[in-house]
């Protein structure tokens, strides 16, 4: 596989990954060229009905006004995880938000299900995370939102993306946040209403951990940015996969501003979900063959395969979501 550039294998036992170029398109964007897209994903198999559940963020160039950037989400059903019908959506003027990014759909038991949704505080323009409850996958009333944690609890920028797994009986939620840089202004963040891509901020990925899956307690930074080189500028956790004893973690990163929503994908490895060690730091793992972007990656794990969905940059500059089934 082109795209496997390290023998990461020879040092230790991760899952086995995925060549990005062999991937089935199971959502195309609404156009072609740059700016048009679809992904951020979030898969969940739910086998009360035995039926794969989709959550995707979909994306039209800026000038579009209220449908641009993320202007809706949406929960798409299948009983072969190949083929979707959408079954469920939210426009961001239901959240009064100039735009929805990638959300956590989680099962908590066969009556109830919550959606872990970052989008931009109209409040402040700054990135949140809130969580809706619902007795079944595609029926959220964002309505009956809850806050789950915004960038004032921390004292940070913003706060976005969230990937939440429930392990013995805990909520570990995993978050980039934005830290400002020191001679950022504030009004110069927030006045577009995306602090991440003024090039002001950079972005690791935090975790914070609850007993009930609503009230969080900080923990730390689990993935920082690099000191230099290519993920300076974010270190973006999306997936974990149990594996071997350990976790396979999945993470984006990017080098500068200049990379914001071109991300390419890296491995990590946890044994305890609180401290992580990239192996990839010298250079990404996943991309295109064009050197293109490979994001937002989240992974199940079902019979006897890691389904791989991802966030895939066409030749022509649009974003696509594609699947990859490979054997464990």
């Amino acid at each position: 596989m082109s795209t496997l550039k390290t023998s990461y294998k020879d040092k230790w036992s991760a899952a086995p990954l995925f060549n990005p170029e062999d991937g089935k398109v199971v959502c195309s964007p609404t156009g072609e060229g740059v700016g048009y897209w679809v992904g951020a994903p979030t898969i969940m198999f739910d086998d009360k009905d035995s039926t794969f559940y989709l959550y995707y963020r979909v994306r039209q160039p800026r000038g579009f006004g209220d449908d641009e950037r993320g202007f809706e989400v949406r929960i798409a059903r299948s009983l072969d995880g190949e083929n979707f019908q959408d079954a469920w959506s939210v426009h961001k003027k239901e959240l009064n938000s100039s735009s929805i990014e990638r959300s956590a759909l989680v099962k908590i038991n066969d009556n109830l299900y919550r959606l872990y949704i970052s989008y931009v505080d109209p409040e402040d323009s700054r990135w949140r995370i809130d969580v809706i409850e619902s007795k079944t996958p595609d029926s959220f009333d964002v309505k009956k939102r809850q806050k789950v944690l915004t960038a004032a609890d921390l004292a940070v920028e913003g706060v976005k993306d969230p990937y939440v797994i429930n392990v013995n009986d805990k909520y570990y939620m995993y978050f980039v946040f934005a830290k400002g840089l020191e001679d950022a202004e504030d009004t110069d963040m927030h006045k577009t209403g995306d602090v991440h891509n003024t090039g002001l901020a950079v972005a690791p990925t935090g975790l914070a951990i609850s007993e009930d899956g609503i009230n969080f307690k900080w923990i730390d930074t689990v993935l920082p940015v690099g000191m230099d080189g290519w993920d300076k500028y974010q270190s973006r956790l999306t997936t974990i996969i149990p594996y071997n004893n350990a976790y396979t973690v999945l993470w984006d990163g990017s080098v500068g501003v200049e990379q914001n929503y071109e991300e390419k994908g890296a491995v990590a490895i946890t044994y305890d979900l609180r401290t992580f060690a990239k192996v990839n730091y010298n250079e990404p793992l996943l991309e295109t063959s064009s050197k293109k972007a490979v994001r937002y990656v989240d992974a199940l794990v079902l019979d006897g395969y890691i389904w791989y969905y991802y966030e895939y940059t066409r030749d022509d500059g649009a974003h696509e979501l594609r699947l990859y089934k490979t054997k464990i």
